[in-house]
């Protein structure tokens, strides 16, 4: 198999997804992520929110990345989930 320089079949074409999820998240800075992981804290400390999934899994998100993938739920959304 060829690869090129990150390691990645040049033959592969990537194919595009969309996901949807129903997780949970409240604002948590950088540092305060680093303190609940047991972490040093960064020099520039940076908004962002503390996300937690369905299967368990907890990370840390950018403020603005954050913000562009998910929206709060509405009430009536709310009402669908089972």
């Amino acid at each position: 198999m060829e690869s090129n320089a990150n390691g990645r079949d040049p033959n592969k074409i990537p194919i595009a997804y969309i996901g949807c999820k129903i997780i949970t998240a409240y604002p948590c800075s950088l540092n305060e992520w680093n303190y609940i992981k047991g972490k040093a804290n960064e020099e520039e400390d940076r908004e962002g929110y503390l996300v937690n999934y369905p299967d368990g899994y907890m990370s840390w998100s950018p403020k603005a990345t954050f913000e562009e993938a998910y929206r709060p739920i509405s009430e009536n959304e709310k009402l669908m989930i089972v």
